[in-house]
């Protein structure tokens, strides 16, 4: 997470100001190829939920409609949320980002390729609500966070193992309004994802359905083959929301979300004459006023045709009906001028990928009844292509990462969901749920649900709260906790009568777990026992049907307050197997607590940690090394941020806010930095 400092505002309330605002506007206003062969979505007896649009005069008016039917309740857009495989271990001797699928890379403000590391600026502004006396919609909206300062620079650093040091060899400016969000590398290519506006810890807000105003996302190839002369060899604008961002080889997957803006538009009408102006700007769109743009290397083209797009099946009974364009555009980047799209008129919420397919979920609300809905689109040569949906009974959404929550094996989807009960014995219902794709038909069928009639065993105590969720081949792997945790252990091998195989009961939870071996499991957490303290558990899962806790270790400062980015954020933990069988692990902890002389310290440290014995799991541990602390500060405001590290060979860099500190494994409180 970025380092910021914001001025206070309730983004639930922005959003009902802004649909409301709207509505009151509109009041008056009146009414390609890949991932093989797919059913004919267009049939009048097909039941997906989405189907080919038939014409751009069925586009545009199914826009238009979508501008007259978004007054919806309050209670809709204040609807509770609930805050929240292996990974792609590198097969040389440094680690990588961390990644909840083999071959799909993920961005990141840290990307390293073995010769130099690659940081994005961590962003210090005060955001970001400004209100004008005037009805311009442009100047009353929630526009780029003021930031009187430059916004830096990508810097480049070049890594010496040897001796666990780094230097900055060079950087490359950013443009003052340009937010990057993350970075690739691959071969010798650096591609940065930049934003026009930037929300911070605020990042839901993107996720809602308003028209902010004009928002762009922003592609920006490099070659780094020379990085004594780095060279910018491609330049891509997409108009739009940045939703999301998945890497498969040489394709690069952008999922956006569109909103026209029109200039012309008077959102707050004082009168029939801007009333009736505001009906003639929806009389006459066309779908080039809708549809967004893409400009490749200053080539601007429609990102897509309106034949390209999906609409929603069954419009007179969708209650969820916005002005509104998912796109997932894939761009091949040895040709980013060939990007193809596929869309549809829905938002997403939520994005999960897998080599073979993108899944995209939205949360939606029936009487505050929490649903969510599944759109599946294959991954293969050119656009993704539509494959089917699904909606279920709960919701995605909980503590941390909610990709953990789906996993794909073979063409079956699992997917837990948690639905809000009402009721104060037992508030929380969580559900297992396998889906697979009609034979028939665009759709995605349940095949097996759990618990159910045979196996109504909960998953989880009553009112426990769902933390770790992690699906690992056949096993899923959850953790609840409302005053014990509970390790399940579910076995999935027969994908039609999943079932509890196994339990554990210990003091704490764990947000993240991480696969060591098939018989070994890591579990990142709070400690209940020692407050304050994460914990990392090492669980032997050799029998699932007796799971045990091997090892704990305790992280951070006793009697303060502690926390790892690492339990939201997998990017910040880091993971290494060794040639020898050991695996080397990294783990940021954050610390606020009292010194001796009474004053308050906050402090950024990497914990350094083996699991040793990983082949006789009854017999393994979890060993402490050491830490790399971020100290001496750069400067006297400087208060860290994001927390990255990699490990190369003997050397760890750590990179907490902007800075990079370096040690040997083998004597970390040897520290260099900050660089």
């Amino acid at each position: 997470m970025k380092n910021e400092v914001f001025t206070i505002w309730n983004p639930g309330t922005l959003m009902q100001s802004r649909i409301i605002l709207l509505c009151v506007m509109l009041a008056s206003c009146g009414g390609g190829s890949g991932g093989g062969k797919s059913p004919s979505i267009d049939s009048d007896q097909s039941k997906s939920m989405l189907r080919a649009v038939s014409s751009e005069e069925e586009f545009v008016t199914r826009f238009k409609a979508a501008y007259t039917q978004i007054n919806r309740s309050e209670q809709d857009l204040s609807a509770p949320q609930e805050g929240a495989a292996t990974d792609s271990e590198s097969s040389n001797s440094y680690s990588s980002t961390y990644a909840l699928e083999n071959k799909v890379d993920e961005f990141d403000v840290l990307k390293y390729d073995g010769d130099y590391l690659y940081i994005v600026p961590t962003i210090q502004q005060t955001c970001c609500f400004i209100s004008q006396s005037d009805a311009s919609f442009a100047n009353d909206s929630l526009v780029a966070p003021q930031n009187p300062q430059n916004p830096g620079s990508i810097r480049i650093l070049s890594t010496n193992p040897n001796n666990a040091t780094a230097q900055q060899v060079t950087s490359i400016p950013l443009t003052d309004g340009e937010y990057v969000q993350g970075l690739y590398v691959q071969n010798d290519r650096l591609i940065s994802i930049g934003t026009s506006q930037y929300y911070g810890s605020y990042g839901d807000v993107w996720r809602q359905i308003a028209p902010w105003g004009q928002q762009s996302l922003s592609v920006k190839v490099y070659d780094t083959s020379n990085i004594d002369s780095i060279e910018k060899t491609s330049d891509i604008r997409i108009d739009g929301g940045f939703v999301d961002s998945r890497r498969i080889g040489d394709t690069l997957y952008l999922i956006s979300r569109h909103t026209p803006h029109w200039d012309t538009i008077y959102y707050y009408p004082a009168n029939q004459q801007e009333a009736n102006a505001n009906k003639q700007v929806l009389v006459n769109a066309t779908p080039a006023d809708i549809i967004p743009n893409i400009t490749v290397n200053e080539q601007t083209r429609p990102l897509f045709s309106a034949q390209d797009c999906l609409i929603t099946r069954d419009d007179k009974t969708n209650d969820y009906t916005y002005p509104v364009i998912t796109s997932i555009t894939a761009v091949p980047l040895n040709n980013p001028s060939n990007a193809q799209t596929t869309c549809y008129d829905e938002d997403a919420n939520g994005v999960y990928m897998s080599s073979n397919a993108i899944y995209l979920s939205q949360a939606r609300y029936d009487n505050s009844e929490g649903r969510t809905r599944i759109h599946k689109f294959a991954l293969g040569a050119g656009k993704p292509i539509y494959r089917g949906s699904a909606e279920l009974a709960g919701e995605l959404w909980s503590r941390g990462q909610v990709d953990f929550r789906m996993s794909e094996k073979g063409n079956q989807l699992r997917v837990i969901t948690t639905r809000y009960t009402g009721d104060s014995a037992d508030l929380r219902d969580h559900q297992l749920t396998i889906l697979q794709e009609a034979s028939d038909d665009l759709r995605l069928d349940p095949l097996a649900t759990l618990p159910n009639s045979n196996r109504p065993t909960e998953l989880g105590k009553p009112n426990e709260s769902l933390y770790g969720v992690r699906f690992l081949d056949d096993r899923l792997y959850l953790v609840s906790f409302e005053q014990i945790d509970p390790l399940y252990v579910l076995d999935l091998s027969n994908p039609a009568d999943p079932y509890i195989a196994g339990e554990l009961e210990i003091p704490g939870f764990s947000d993240f777990l991480h696969p060591v071996n098939d018989e070994l499991l890591l579990g990142l957490g709070q400690s209940a026992q020692n407050q304050g303290l994460v914990k990392l558990s090492l669980f032997n899962v050799a029998d699932i049907a007796n799971p045990l806790e091997l090892a704990t270790v305790l992280l951070g400062k006793e009697g303060g307050w502690n926390y790892s980015e690492a339990q939201y954020n997998r990017h910040a933990f880091t993971y290494l197997q060794q040639a020898d069988g050991s695996d080397r692990l990294t783990v940021p902890v954050q610390s606020s607590y009292n010194s001796e002389q009474g004053g308050y310290i906050n402090e950024n440290r990497l914990y350094l940690m083996e699991i040793n014995g990983k082949t006789n799991p009854a017999a393994a541990s979890l060993d402490l090394i050491g830490n790399i602390i971020a100290s001496p500060a750069p400067n006297e405001n400087w208060y860290g941020g994001q927390n990255r590290s990699v490990i190369h060979d003997d050397a760890v860099y750590f990179l907490s806010g902007d800075y990079i500190w370096s040690a040997p494994w083998t004597d970390p409180n040897n520290q260099t930095g900050p660089q």
